[in-house]
């Protein structure tokens, strides 16, 4: 059987992409936001979540900084990669650190 062709950069990303969805779901108005957000009134109904485009643009951002980093690793991490799915212990640090930085800037 032959396996998919995937890229580094894609393993990386499912390797740490639940982590990160629950860091962009701890905020501290979220709660606040989605419970405000359903009570607002729609074209269908109540129960619009506010918090999805925040939460989408959020994962925008980890999924680039997750790209960027995926870039420096060397070969043999690359091989533990795709051997295992895990990545190296420093990766997100890493991660977090590049995603600061795009916050930053405009995404």
């Amino acid at each position: 059987m032959t396996r998919p062709k995937v890229r580094d950069e894609r393993l990386a990303w499912l390797a740490v992409r639940d982590e990160l969805a629950r860091r962009s779901r701890r905020r501290p108005l979220t709660f606040l936001r989605r419970i405000l957000g359903n009570l607002a009134p729609t074209s269908k109904g109540f129960g619009q979540d506010a918090t999805a485009p925040v939460a989408g643009r959020r994962m925008r951002r980890w999924s680039v900084a997750v790209f960027d980093v995926a870039q420096r690793l060397n070969p043999g991490e690359r091989e533990v990669l795709r051997a295992t799915g895990r990545v190296p212990d420093w990766f997100l640090d890493a991660v977090r650190q590049r995603y600061r930085q795009l916050r930053g800037g405009r995404f």
